[in-house]
């Protein structure tokens, strides 16, 4: 694995690499609250074939966070990005995107097709928010408006505290079906140590305006401008989502004439959940 920093033309970010930069690029977009590093595992699995490249997006890991609201924004994220990989390939490549990772990406790929062979997403870029809000309002959910999305974001981000790395590695593997050396590594560098105390690199404000912007530019506001071969990786826990995932995802299956399939006994980070099948798509699919 190969750790990198870019700091040019107005783009700052840290980069891992794994595998030989000869062989086919897949880069990799993170999850809200994410670093790059949570595609350790499937960088060690993928670098005999392909060049992985993962870079932690703006407030996350050791990328600067930006200081406007606005910059979060689809179009710019988009246009961030397109910049960063300018510095890392001037060749077709494929795209892996988790979560928050896989709207940007499919707003990147709506907007640049011909830079991209294809792409796979895990558990992201299906979700609509309004319609997951007004899920949740039938059931008498918690968090069934943006405010309310938002104040949760703010307060959970900014609220999340150890006085130990440890504690924080036992919250984490709580979170997991599995657990490995790869993924502490990888939840260790969720977390910045300062005056003794474990917080998250990322803050309430970078992921409050992440949510905002998703819910500005929804998915299916760029469903008819996907040109891209796209594949979704769907999780299936809680099982209490179930409704609202198999909705939403068939309306993006529809919408998109993309693949899509359910991995049984995943959570929404199905490839810490299940790498192996998920290394297994990604082979069949790229």
């Amino acid at each position: 694995m190969k750790i990198s920093y870019i700091d040019k033309e107005g783009v700052k970010a840290r980069i891992h690499e794994w595998g030989c930069n000869q062989n086919p690029t897949i880069i990799c977009l993170h999850g809200l609250g994410s670093t790059s590093l949570s595609f350790i595992e499937l960088g060690e699995l993928l670098q005999s074939k392909y060049h992985v490249v993962a870079f932690d997006l703006p407030g996350h890991g050791k990328t600067p966070a930006f200081e406007k609201e606005e910059d979060y924004k689809m179009d710019r994220m988009v246009k961030w990005m397109d910049k960063l990989l300018a510095n890392i390939t001037t060749e077709r490549f494929f795209i892996l995107a988790h979560s928050w990772g896989a709207d940007i990406a499919l707003h990147y790929t709506s907007l640049y097709p011909l830079k991209v062979k294809k792409a796979l997403f895990l558990d992201g870029g299906y979700y609509i928010k309004s319609e997951k809000y007004t899920f949740e309002a039938s059931r008498n959910g918690s968090i069934d408006s943006l405010q309310k999305e938002l104040d949760y974001y703010y307060k959970d981000f900014d609220d999340y505290c150890f006085d130990s790395i440890e504690e924080h590695i036992e919250v984490e593997k709580s979170n997991y079906s599995r657990w490995s050396s790869l993924l502490e590594a990888a939840s260790k560098d969720l977390v910045v140590e300062n005056s003794g105390r474990f917080r998250y690199h990322a803050k309430g404000f970078t992921a409050a305006s992440a949510i905002k912007a998703m819910f500005l530019s929804p998915p299916d506001s760029v469903y008819n401008k996907l040109l891209v071969p796209t594949y979704l990786l769907q999780s299936t826990l809680p099982e209490s989502m179930d409704e609202i995932r198999t909705t939403l995802a068939k309306k993006f299956e529809h919408a998109t004439n993309s693949k899509v399939k359910k991995i049984a006994g995943a959570g929404h980070m199905l490839h810490w959940d299940k790498p192996n099948e998920v290394v297994h798509e990604i082979l069949s699919w790229f």
